[in-house]
């Protein structure tokens, strides 16, 4: 796809949609989609996020995400002769001035990752799974209060009598755990790199965050979490204890609202 950033600047015309808009839609952040449609392509995070960038704004105005994305690597391999040209006319003695885009992306990449240090000691505290249920102690058999048998009434319709039945005491119900504090825990495990953004009953609690392989997180809400994932690949989920088999492929967004009574089938995609 020739003119990617045209292209996408054209539909968004057709459609009367505003940046704004599809990154309320999207969750990706308004000035990525300006630089997508600019050809800015060193201004997005890099790697994996800017193909699922692309990605999902092609699909929201209705474009071919696969070929979008073929255009993105053409324009992106094209762009690697400069930066190789001006490296060997530095080996010549020529000075050349760092542009002011290089100086900015490793002013982001540092930013992304001093909150990443400081936000992964601010976890929210894990909530306690159910509470243990105090065990009934068992009654020995010669310790058992006698049974009272009542004495038979006549049946008013045949004149029957009918006895209840002395085999054995009527059962003690069994006590009920308590339930816990919340309605909705999710467990998460990062298999590959991913960015990761969520809140829980309308409060931000991981704003915006890349997570690296490796990383387990446990939150818990009252009512409700919406989260947005930046590679559905590369996150293993479980929802209320249900383990979800698969979010997406690698470098598709998700964005995820999840409930007392969603269930982890509901959010697979095959």
């Amino acid at each position: 796809m020739l003119e990617l950033g045209t292209s996408f600047r054209k539909s968004r015309a057709s459609l009367n949609l505003s940046i704004d808009r599809i990154a309320a839609e999207t969750r990706i952040n308004p000035r990525f989609l300006e630089a997508i449609e600019n050809e800015r392509f060193d201004l997005l995070p890099g790697g994996i996020f800017n193909r699922g960038f692309i990605r999902a704004y092609a699909v929201r105005l209705g474009l071919d995400p696969e070929e979008a994305v073929q255009g993105y690597e053409k324009l992106f391999r094209g762009g690697d002769a400069e930066p190789l040209q001006q490296e060997t006319e530095r080996g010549r003695g020529k000075t050349t001035k760092i542009p002011v885009y290089y100086v900015a992306l490793a002013g982001l990449v540092m930013l992304v990752v001093v909150f990443y240090f400081l936000t992964r000691h601010k976890e929210p505290p894990l909530m306690a799974t159910n509470p243990p249920v105090a065990k009934t102690p068992a009654i020995a058999p010669s310790e058992a209060s006698p049974v009272e048998i009542p004495a038979p009434e006549p049946t008013a319709a045949a004149g029957l009598v009918s006895v209840p039945s002395p085999e054995a005491p009527p059962a003690k119900p069994a006590p009920v755990a308590a339930l816990p504090n919340s309605s909705v825990v999710i467990e998460l495990e990062v298999r590959d790199e991913s960015w990761f953004k969520l809140s829980s009953d309308g409060s931000d609690v991981v704003n915006s965050e890349v997570l690296s392989a490796g990383t387990t997180r446990h939150y818990t809400a009252v009512s409700s979490m919406n989260l947005s994932i930046g590679n559905a690949a590369g996150i293993a989920l479980r929802v209320n204890g249900q383990p979800v088999s698969s979010l997406g492929r690698a470098g598709q967004v998700r964005n995820i609202t999840i409930t007392p009574t969603t269930s982890a089938a509901s959010l697979e995609v095959r």
